[in-house]
């Protein structure tokens, strides 16, 4: 087992040469940044690829504890400075994924905490958020659920697919539209599901999705999802996100993967 501690350096590193396939985690002091930790620690550990821990506080311990129960993984741990953000955003340039936490130890109030949207806006690959119930973060639901019918559905669903390979997980499409007005009934628009459904018979032929069309206000049904993690695109309405990515940042009983499109010349395998 690899420690971390002087007398052993082997476990706990300050540089690597190649992070272009690691995940990278954000920790600060409060209880969601430790999910985050725990939640990219076993990602990590699933993917057999190294882990980037960014501490605010560089003598933090606490993320040992889980770090005993992954000794497999290795570690690399740097200080995130008085720019996290910005420290994010570049670590962001060479990863697979980044995660964050929904909140962190300056913002412990209902809402995201104040590095998530920036973070978001400008990180160069996909961007986890950690949030939801003990059972979804945990991953014990064994669903991945993918928001359809948009224009970034193709990222959405290879990245969906991904994750339910890794994790040997079940498949959710899940389309949302408005309430019609005046209690009038709303038709299932499967049709929008359609396209979805299509590509993954080419690109994922060993998966059945199961078809949820939903016709409450997103935020009503992403709060009610037995899944394990829901990928949404990013969108670029409000805050440079679309009102369905906003709906699962703040509302969603699970991590929420921010998916982003890969560079076309670089062929890391990002989740």
């Amino acid at each position: 087992m690899r420690t971390s501690s002087a007398v052993e350096p082997r476990r706990f590193s300050f540089w690597a040469p190649d992070f272009s396939r690691s995940v990278t985690v954000g920790v600060d002091a409060s209880e969601f940044a430790y999910h985050a930790f725990e939640w990219a620690a076993r990602h990590a550990w699933s993917l057999r690829t190294d882990l980037q821990v960014f501490l605010a506080d560089p003598g933090d311990t606490t993320v040992q504890r889980v770090l005993e129960r992954l000794p497999m993984l290795t570690a690399h741990f740097r200080p995130s400075g008085d720019d996290p953000v910005a420290a994010l955003v570049r670590a962001s340039d060479s990863s697979a994924t980044l995660v964050l936490g929904c909140k962190g130890e300056q913002h412990r109030s209902l809402g995201l905490g104040s590095l998530v949207l920036p973070v978001l806006r400008r990180a160069r690959c996909g961007v986890v958020v950690v949030r939801g119930r003990p059972k979804a973060i945990r991953g014990e639901h064994g669903w991945i659920t993918a928001a359809v019918g948009g224009c970034e559905d193709p990222v959405v669903l290879r990245r969906a697919v991904e994750l339910c390979r890794t994790r040997r997980a079940r498949l959710r499409l899940l389309h949302m539209h408005l309430p019609a007005q005046h209690g009038a009934d709303v038709p299932r628009d499967e049709a929008a599901v359609r396209p979805a459904v299509l590509f993954l018979r080419t690109t994922a032929p060993e998966l059945t999705p199961e078809v949820q069309v939903g016709s409450r206000h997103p935020h009503e049904t992403l709060a009610e999802l037995d899944s394990d993690l829901v990928v949404v695109g990013r969108g670029g309405q409000h805050d440079g996100v679309g009102l369905v990515t906003r709906a699962a940042l703040y509302h969603a009983s699970c991590p929420v993967l921010v998916a982003r499109p890969e560079p076309l010349q670089d062929d890391r395998a990002k989740v």
